[in-house]
């Protein structure tokens, strides 16, 4: 018989790792999975729009005054995947390759932000895919 701890302790994890499967309720989200998922919406946004730029305003999860840079790798072709990474430091730091899903990234692309802020970054329409294209 298991005692009520071991049935409380085990009832926590499964709550906890069910939100971790939910994109954009992840209590291990760090900056880079913060980033994907803006460009996630940002995507989704412009192919929905008659639009064929925009700018996605992205936040660190650490504060705004927190310095942070920004790093994307061009999209690569593996065997017919896109492989593209993306890294966001600071005290969240992190990366992820979630973004490449939903875009697609021509060249390397960095950002420094030494007195943290935000950072815009350049989504663009380019036949049936959308691009990432530049970082301010």
């Amino acid at each position: 018989m298991r005692s009520a701890f071991s049935l409380s302790l085990l009832s926590l994890v499964s709550v906890a790792l069910g939100l971790t499967l939910l994109p954009g309720c992840s209590l291990l989200e760090d900056n880079g999975t913060h980033l994907a998922y803006a460009l996630e919406r940002g995507a989704s946004k412009l192919r929905a729009s008659a639009q064929e730029e925009i700018l996605v305003r992205y936040e660190t999860l650490d504060g705004a005054a927190e310095p942070y840079y920004v790093e994307i790798t061009p999209s690569g072709s593996s065997e017919g995947h896109w492989s593209s990474y993306l890294v966001v430091s600071g005290k969240t730091s992190g990366g992820t390759s979630y973004h490449n899903r939903f875009v697609f990234v021509p060249q390397r692309l960095y950002l420094q932000k030494d007195r943290g802020g935000p950072t815009e970054v350049i989504l663009r329409k380019n036949a049936d895919r959308i691009e990432v294209v530049g970082l301010r």
